[in-house]
């Protein structure tokens, strides 16, 4: 499977997938909007025989100097699968393309899967954002990663 660039047609998709995983946090009007936004890079990982089905995305704002991963997940159903380091792995090549200097990214303290999968990507901690994230009346530490770009400034 090859990840690519966010379209418009994929727009739905990702945001089903991110009321599956996230409640929501964007639908498709708001990805639509995102994709006119010059530093906004969106990449999708379609299903090899189904390019409508959508196994993994990520969503991220990309300057001169840095990306911020705003959001990246993978279709419950196909976890652990690789999915997510293949879509990562995209991200981090566009961003290495255009000599960024860091990516960052929050994820919950909790989410051990992915906290895994951004350090063995070359992610570190540098802060922690307390009872950033809610698990109904409880709260959940969020977790500020940081993955510095080999390539910035050749």
């Amino acid at each position: 499977m090859i990840a690519r660039q966010l379209t418009l047609e994929d727009c739905q998709a990702v945001a089903d997938l991110e009321t599956q995983l996230f409640d929501g946090r964007f639908d498709a009007a708001d990805l639509r909007a995102l994709l006119g936004k010059p530093a906004f890079y969106g990449a999708v990982l379609p299903a090899a025989d189904k390019p409508t089905t959508i196994h993994a995305y990520c969503l991220a704002y990309i300057t001169s100097m840095q990306a911020d991963i705003i959001a990246i997940g993978t279709d419950k159903t196909k976890q652990g699968r690789g999915f997510g380091r293949i879509i990562l792995q995209h991200l981090i090549d566009v961003t290495e393309q255009q000599n960024v200097a860091e990516i960052t990214l929050e994820v919950a303290a909790d989410n051990m899967p992915a906290r895994r999968l951004y350090d063995s990507c070359g992610f570190h901690v540098s802060g922690v954002r307390k009872n950033y994230y809610y698990r109904g009346e409880n709260r959940c530490d969020a977790v500020i990663m940081v993955r510095q770009c080999d390539s910035a400034f050749p």
